[in-house]
Parts: C-alpha cells; sequence; structure tokens
C-alpha cells in the first residue's frame, strides 16, 4: 500500500516501523525517506541506524533457546543448534516457518553456515513442528505441546517470569539478533508530528520501557539479561536481508524442508 500511495503520489502515512529493514535500505536508495537524527541518535549502536538518520532501528530482539522446565532438566538444557538432534527432542521442537520469517530464516542460516546442509537433514529427521509467529511459538513451549524451541524472541519473557519456561544463550553458537526499524517518509503529509514520534519512542527514558533490547548502548538490559553485546551474537541482520539472491535461494530450500 505504501508503494503504490508513493507511485500515485498520495502517501498517507507519516512513518513505518516494521521488521523489514530492507525496505528501508531500498527506500533510502529511492531517496524517499526523510533525513532525520533524533535527540541521543549518537548512542544508538551503528549496525542498527543509517549513518545519515535515514532509518534507525527502535528495538533489537534476540533469537535464543528456550526449553519447558517441567519437561527437560536443567542438565538437559541444549547448549548448541546440535543438542536439537537428540532423540529426546524428536517431534518436539518448534520453531516459525523459516522461508515465511525474515528473523527465522536468518537464524537458520547462521546454524546452517556453521553446520552446513547436513544438520538440517538430521534436523528435519528429528520431525520438528512449524507454525507463524513467535508468540505462538512461545506459548507451545510455556505449555509442553513442544518442549523446545532455538527460535525464540522476547515473546517467551512473560512465561519465563512465570516460570514455565527458561531461556538458554548458546555459550556455542551466535545467538541471531533482529532489528525493529523506523523511519520517516520524505513526503510525510505530518513530518513534525512523525519527528515527534521518533524522538519521544528513542528517548532513553521510554526505552526502558519498551521491554525488550533497546538499539540504544546507555539503556540497561531488560530484567534478568546483561547487556545485548555482552552475548555470542549474530548481528549482521540488515546485510543478510539486503542479498536478494541469497534471500530467494534459501525460501526455496527451506519450503523443500518444511513444505508451504
Amino acid at each position: 500500500k505504501i508503494e503504490q500511495q508513493m507511485a500515485e503520489k498520495k502517501l498517507a502515512v507519516d512513518m513505518a516501523f516494521f521488521q523489514t529493514v530492507q525496505d528501508y535500505v531500498k527506500w533510502k536508495g529511492e531517496r524517499k525517506l526523510m533525513l532525520f537524527k533524533p535527540e541521543g541518535f549518537e548512542q544508538i549502536y551503528p549496525n542498527f541506524k543509517d549513518p545519515d538518520g535515514a532509518y534507525m532501528s527502535f528495538s533489537a530482539n534476540a533469537l535464543t533457546y528456550a526449553y519447558n522446565k517441567a519437561a527437560v532438566k536443567d542438565e538437559d538444557a541444549p547448549k548448541s543448534a546440535q543438542d536439537f538432534l537428540k532423540p529426546m527432542f524428536a517431534g518436539k521442537v518448534i520453531t516459525c516457518y523459516p522461508a515465511d520469517d525474515d528473523a527465522t530464516l536468518y537464524l537458520f542460516h547462521v546454524i546452517i553456515q556453521k553446520y552446513g546442509w547436513g544438520w538440517m537433514d538430521k534436523y528435519t529427521a528429528n520431525k520438528p513442528n512449524y507454525v507463524q509467529g513467535h508468540l505462538p511459538v512461545a506459548r507451545s513451549v510455556a505449555s509442553g505441546e513442544n518442549i523446545a524451541t532455538f527460535d525464540a524472541s522476547s515473546s517467551v519473557w512473560e512465561f519465563r517470569r512465570q516460570g514455565k519456561l527458561e531461556v538458554v544463550w548458546s555459550p556455542q553458537d551466535e545467538t541471531p539478533v533482529f532489528t525493529l526499524t523506523g523511519g520517516i517518509f520524505k513526503d510525510a503529509p505530518h513530518p513534525n508530528a512523525a519527528k515527534l514520534y521518533v524522538t519521544w519512542f528513542l528517548q532513553k527514558e521510554q526505552q526502558a520501557k519498551v521491554g525488550s533490547f533497546s538499539s540504544r548502548s546507555d539503556v540497561p538490559a531488560p530484567e534478568g539479561f546483561k547487556p545485548l553485546t555482552s552475548y555470542k551474537i549474530a548481528n549482521n541482520y540488515r546485510e543478510f536481508m539486503i542479498g536478494e539472491k541469497l534471500i530467494a535461494e534459501l525460501r526455496r530450500r527451506m519450503e523443500g524442508y518444511t513444505g508451504p
């Protein structure tokens, strides 16, 4: 709809706030984004923003491991992607569909880059389950319907607080980080309102209330976690998502494993 409005020169939105960072890279190249650096812009991690202020991350999310505490003993908690191949997890691991979810596609890509496509063959043989969206993943592990995932976003944190599941940051594999990106359109009908919103949302005080990791380096990590950069993370989500040829090939190949 945004693309159509742009083509018709009838833009009805001031800004967008999406997971699809590749859209912002394209829009900047087409000079369709306003260059705006809100107060505190210098505190945003370099990899989470466009240096000219065309777009920036409003929050960051890590895809950690999570397991059901009633079904998995702490000593059996997975520590690497290899652990999810064990017989104890057969038919009981869940993730989003990688061909459908950009962040999960990045996650599988990071694993396969390390362990090869042979890992995917073995994982598929272990009969994993797939669903659309990270909240259903969290609910499934919390309820015990499935007992583990390596695709746990911040959706699992509430269930962690309730004591239903535990979160694991892999000491062996990189934990993928994806971002939620925002930017103001150059032809925004209400540019000042958009600037006000971006400035407010990225204020240090507001970022501390969002509940996920902040894109700002001066905002403390959510309760119970260390700063994002202190973990072993894969932080090339933007670079990955703009590789159109690779993305298309990965989606096609993943659907061969998971079905549509």
